[in-house]
């Protein structure tokens, strides 16, 4: 009954298309993803290291074999979203994860840290979220896909802007723990809700990607490989719109574009992954430059923390924007400029707040090609297999980053700077620009060639 009505009322004439619901769905969903792990975990990272008595790179050892097994389950969770859909999906991460922060509250020794954080935290966080959520929101969108993703993507910018200060300074007050323990039952009131609302594709409610209206002579690919001609199956991506890519998995694979992107994407996350979890760390290290303690430079650190994610919740939609009218590639390869020079900011440890505030917005626009690299895909490879091929990406992907904290953390513990580690990832971005600037476009397939001259015959 509830569902009828929703649907019922999405057929109003001023109602707003369901779909920018799914993108705010997104959105508050993955607020509490960032705000909790990937940009509020960095502040947890000194005081575990100083209770636990471990090194930096112990700590960022836990992250990198989250990562592991992050690249490992991409394939499967991909397979199971676009089987389950997005709902049950983004349900599993936030009952997950919730629990993995409240657990976590209860860490001993260094061991049951890491059984923590691999087992439930990373596994809960990496499989749902917007993994769940992105695939939905390409299946709702196709002319507005940059905006509605950089819609989704401003939950990053609300997380790290609202609810990682607070958690960081919540940590600092009353300590980690607390924190953990909050930010567990915070996530599981309000993400499991959440993931009730999602709907899977447009089609299921009797509607068409961007609110457009389903012709009545539309083709339905898998009808015409059964040499049924009817319209009564309108399930998601089996329609295939004029003009709009259609691949299976196998076919995007075996083209060379999947693979530029794959090696553009991950290059920007093998850089994202450590300056993220180490970033309260590596600013401390730059503030520390000017004479200040630990003490005094970890909460202006935590400041900078949500002083880049305004810097994104401001930049996220504009460069979506954009991209739904520039070239999203090109928009991408000037989002990794952005980020080399981000780095280059930091690299004389002044500890000069200006340089720091350079450092933080610059490193905000690089982040901006997150929700750019999802739509791309889209763009080129259409709505069939998103999530599964969304989810073969993430496998090189981890892989290629998973070590990116263990290696600044380890030369961090032997050189008391960080200096060292931030040349090659001013290198790695650059090489990131370069191969989204020349990312080619796919050829169609020779099955969707011949569906659509089938269709036209018909």
């Amino acid at each position: 009954m509830l569902k009828e009505r929703i649907t019922e009322k999405m057929r109003l004439p001023h109602s707003i298309f369901y779909g920018w619901w799914i993108a705010i769905i997104s959105a508050g969903a993955d607020s509490l993803k960032h705000g909790t792990f990937n940009k509020g975990f960095t502040s947890y990272i000194i005081p575990l290291r100083g209770e636990l008595g471990i090194s930096l790179a112990a700590v960022s050892f836990a992250e990198m074999l989250g990562r592991m097994e992050g690249g490992v389950q991409g394939p499967i969770m991909g397979w199971a979203t676009d089987r389950w859909g997005p709902r049950v999906i983004l349900a599993f991460g936030g009952l997950t994860s919730g629990f993995g922060f409240i657990l976590l509250s209860f860490t001993q020794n260094y061991l049951y840290f890491v059984c923590i954080f691999v087992g439930l935290l990373s596994l809960g966080f990496r499989a749902g979220y917007n993994n769940a959520t992105m695939p939905a929101i390409n299946q709702w969108f196709r002319r507005h896909r940059g905006l509605a993703m950089g819609i989704a993507g401003m939950g990053t910018a609300i997380g790290g802007t609202l609810i990682a200060p607070l958690m960081g300074f919540l940590v600092l007050s009353a300590g980690w723990r607390p924190a953990a323990f909050i930010s567990g039952v915070i996530i599981l009131a309000v993400v499991i809700p959440l993931s009730f609302l999602i709907r899977r594709d447009p089609e299921s409610m009797g509607l068409r990607a961007d609110g457009d209206p389903i012709p009545e002579d539309e083709i339905n690919i898998s009808d015409l490989v059964s040499g049924n001609t009817s319209n009564d199956d309108r399930h998601g991506a089996a329609i295939l719109h004029a003009g709009e890519p259609d691949f299976m998995a196998n076919e995007a694979m075996r083209t060379p574009t999947f693979w530029m992107l794959v090696l553009a994407v991950g290059f920007r996350n093998t850089v994202h992954s450590g300056t993220t979890f180490l970033m309260v760390p590596l600013s401390v290290w730059f503030l520390m430059g000017s004479g200040r303690t630990e003490d005094d430079a970890q909460p202006i650190a935590v400041a900078f923390v949500g002083v880049m994610s305004f810097s994104l919740l401001i930049m996220t939609p504009i460069v979506g924007w954009l991209g739904d009218r520039w070239s999203k590639k090109k928009l991408s390869s000037a989002c990794m400029v952005g980020g080399a020079l981000s780095l280059l900011m930091l690299l004389d440890d002044t500890g000069n707040i200006l340089q720091l505030v350079a450092f933080v917005v610059l490193l905000a626009f690089s982040e901006t090609a997150n929700p750019l690299a999802w739509a791309i895909m889209g763009d080129y490879f259409g709505r069939r297999s998103y999530a599964t091929l969304r989810g073969w990406q993430h496998l090189p992907d981890q892989f290629m980053s998973m070590s990116t904290p263990v290696w600044m953390g380890i030369i961090f513990d032997h050189t008391n700077s960080f200096f060292w580690a931030l040349i090659p990832l001013v290198i790695i971005y650059c090489l990131a620009a370069i191969f989204y600037w020349i990312i080619p476009n796919p050829k169609t397939p020779a099955r969707v060639r011949a569906y659509q001259q089938q269709g036209l015959d018909i």
